[in-house]
């Protein structure tokens, strides 16, 4: 399936003219459009992927590009940054589906002005035809990266009880990731909860500490971030408290502190999504659509994929490269 898929993408770059030409003449003729990303990007390590891969898709395709994000997840402003990218009447606008409910609307408006949307990161878990406008998903799917992630441990041996640690509650994908966790350990027999780890790296901190003096039979965590408050927190307290090796952590993303932790030891498993893809993607589908009126009949998958002690050399490799 991943070799069609790449066959099928390597067709549409030489359609849509990608790799026929010399950098210097490679946009020549071509029609300028515009790509937008409006999602609810924050200042992390996952995003800083993404955005390379947007804007290296924007430069291999010739799409003028534009990027917005905000200082911490809000659905809100993510929503108003939405609204603002419509008034600006792009030829593609790339979102992420964390509240389709409340996003509707607004996605409905970008419908009607004839705006067409592709969505990253996180889908609408919705069928199909009841989902949010948007062409096509490019992400991970965060039930499945749930269930990798405990498998990961569950492979290791089983333990006493099992915690998703969650900085963003209420966002959809995140929600669903922890789910896939806890289902998953459920179906073993062993007890699964959810930690409230919303806020500063400090107030996720106090809820962890809090947590572990609480439940020291804790055996596994699962981040749902490589976010400073998030998986960040997570290593620094287990260092702190002398538990690494003790508690299995995971996390969500590979970005270069996991895959570090990776190395050293600390850190049992990344579960990859693959950033980079879910922010070049868009920019060659958009090319291939706004040209020729071509698009995947299916959502793309860039996840789960599973980074640990047997790959982490190949996987570092491409963090070099800053495509991870």
């Amino acid at each position: 399936m991943k070799k069609l898929l790449l066959m099928s993408l390597f067709a549409l770059a030489t359609i849509t003219g990608l790799g026929t030409a010399s950098a210097a003449d490679s946009c020549e003729g071509r029609q300028k459009h515009t790509i937008y990303y409006a999602t609810h990007a924050i200042p992390d390590p996952f995003w800083a992927i993404l955005k390379r891969g947007a804007e290296q898709g924007a430069k291999d395709t010739c799409l003028d590009m534009k990027w917005t994000q905000d200082a911490t997840f809000s659905v809100q402003t993510t929503i108003e940054r939405m609204e603002t990218a419509i008034a600006e009447k792009p030829d593609m606008l790339v979102i992420t589906a964390t509240d389709p409910q409340a996003m509707r609307p607004t996605l409905e408006r970008a419908k009607a002005a004839g705006i067409p949307v592709i969505a990253v990161n996180v889908a609408d878990p919705a069928p199909k035809l009841e989902r949010v406008p948007y062409l096509i998903y490019i992400g991970a799917d965060g039930y499945q990266i749930g269930v990798a992630g405990a498998n990961e441990v569950l492979a290791k041996g089983k333990p006493e009880l099992a915690a998703c640690f969650n900085a963003f509650p209420g966002h959809v994908g995140l929600e669903l990731l922890c789910k896939g966790w806890a289902d998953t350990f459920k179906a073993a027999g062993i007890k699964a909860e959810e930690i409230d780890a919303h806020g500063s790296a400090t107030d996720a901190e106090g809820a962890l500490t809090a947590y572990l003096t609480k439940n020291p039979n804790l055996g596994a965590i699962f981040t749902v971030s490589d976010a400073e408050n998030n998986f960040g927190v997570a290593l620094g307290t287990l260092k702190r408290q002398n538990l690494i090796g003790k508690v299995d952590l995971v996390t969500f993303n590979a970005s270069a502190p996991v895959l570090e932790s990776i190395q050293a030891g600390e850190t049992l498993a990344g579960i990859d999504q693959q950033g980079f893809l879910q922010g070049y993607l868009p920019a060659i589908l958009t090319r291939g659509y706004l040209d020729a009126g071509l698009m995947p009949g299916a959502d793309i998958l860039t996840g789960p994929g599973v980074v640990n002690k047997s790959n982490i050399n190949a996987v570092l490799a491409g963090a070099k490269a800053g495509m991870r």
